[in-house]
């Protein structure tokens, strides 16, 4: 009875370690195959002052183009604005890495009696990389994300947790390329993309 008493009492501690923990930072990497040349397909997304691509994004105001340090802000379809920073671009290798460094909230929630923020986007530290690369005689886009949960402490909220996170994030992801998808292939499902995700 007693070693029955311990295992329980082990299992509920492993439990709610589980469920406390920290956030980890995870990595979600989104593939598609366009049948279109890589250049075509770069010439729509290539420049960062530029996500008229985006179904979810309305408009779109930058400054410095596409050199290293540039920004942009994005408004929302939904509401909400995001900034971000262009950390890399390569035109070469058809590729470029940027930053968010701002969002603006949506509403406010009370949280082990704090109040807490709630972003239009519930991330901490994201960063995406987009790229195009030539795949025999079609293309594969690839678009990574890289980030947080919204929540930065233990015991996070739904509001602010990995799986709203994630949740998220693939919305995101995957409006993006099955707009960009129908642009070359307009009758393709998309469930062409391919979402690995490592945490």
């Amino acid at each position: 009875m007693k070693k029955i008493s311990l295992l329980a009492f082990f299992l509920f501690l492993f439990s709610a370690v589980t469920y406390a923990h920290g956030p980890v930072r995870g990595k979600m990497t989104a593939t598609i195959d366009i049948e279109a040349p890589a250049a075509d397909i770069w010439d729509v997304i290539k420049n960062f002052d530029d996500m008229s691509w985006h179904p979810g994004i309305a408009n779109t105001e930058g400054t410095g183009g596409n050199e290293k340090g540039a920004t942009r802000v994005l408004t929302l379809a939904g509401g909400g604005t995001i900034t971000e920073f262009l950390k890399k671009y390569d035109a070469k290798k058809m590729s470029y890495t940027y930053k968010i460094t701002d969002m603006s909230i949506v509403k406010t929630i009370q949280h082990s009696g704090q109040d807490e923020d709630v972003p239009v986007l519930a991330v901490d530290n994201y960063q995406g990389k987009l790229t195009v690369k030539k795949k025999g005689n079609a293309s594969v886009v690839i678009w990574i994300a890289t980030y947080y949960r919204g929540y930065m402490n233990n015991n996070p909220p739904v509001e602010l947790n990995e799986e709203t996170a994630d949740e998220q994030v693939t919305a995101v992801l995957k409006e993006g390329l099955t707009s960009l998808l129908h642009k070359f292939e307009p009758n393709t499902l998309p469930t062409a993309i391919t979402f690995t995700m490592k945490r």
